[in-house]
């Protein structure tokens, strides 16, 4: 769960996770907390200060009606216990370069209004095709992205409608509607 708020956000977003022991071992979640990233746009005179928050969804994955999954491994979040996941624990170390790094990415819809990045290259040289799920919107001056999910895909990327991750700032800060996928 949370330890404390870094920032002054009107939502209730985790800032921080605490971490988590399984079989002896700690794995801290620093790399997930709350931050914020000022992007300028390349040809409009605007910047934009994004707040980022992460869902523990990054790190832990559901659990099938058909598994007998130990308690212990269970991370203890309350309103939605889910199992902790190495493989996404260890991809998650990923996701402040790629916020730090989000207009480089390659932005997609996602579907149910989110937006997704993915592809990363691990330091070994292969690449993963990794899903980042966000939710955007503004409240009380603040520009949130919120990482509800992020996840390897097994199949690659598939067909997606590209997003300016430009319009998405823009609209946002002006109070327009954001980029909707195509029907």
């Amino acid at each position: 769960m949370a330890n404390k708020r870094i920032f002054n956000l009107a939502d209730n977003e985790v800032q921080q996770w605490k971490g988590f022991n399984l079989d002896g071992k700690v794995f801290n979640f620093h790399h997930l907390n709350a931050c914020k990233h000022t992007f300028s746009h390349p040809k409009r005179n605007e910047s934009y200060t994004l707040y980022f928050t992460f869902s523990h969804h990054v790190f832990t994955r559901g659990i099938s009606a058909v598994e007998n999954i130990e308690q212990a491994k269970i991370y203890p979040y309350p309103p939605d216990e889910r199992v902790f996941d190495r493989t996404r624990f260890e991809l998650s170390k990923y996701l402040p370069e790629i916020i730090a790094t989000m207009p480089d990415q390659f932005c997609y819809h996602g579907g149910y209004s989110r937006y997704c990045s993915c592809k990363i290259s691990q330091e070994d040289g292969t690449v993963t095709y990794y899903q980042v799920v966000y939710r955007v919107w503004k409240c009380r001056g603040k520009m949130r992205f919120h990482v509800e999910s992020a996840y390897p895909l097994q199949e690659g990327l598939g067909k997606v409608k590209k997003v300016n991750f430009w319009v998405i700032c823009h609209n946002l800060l002006k109070g327009k509607k954001l980029p909707l996928p195509a029907k």
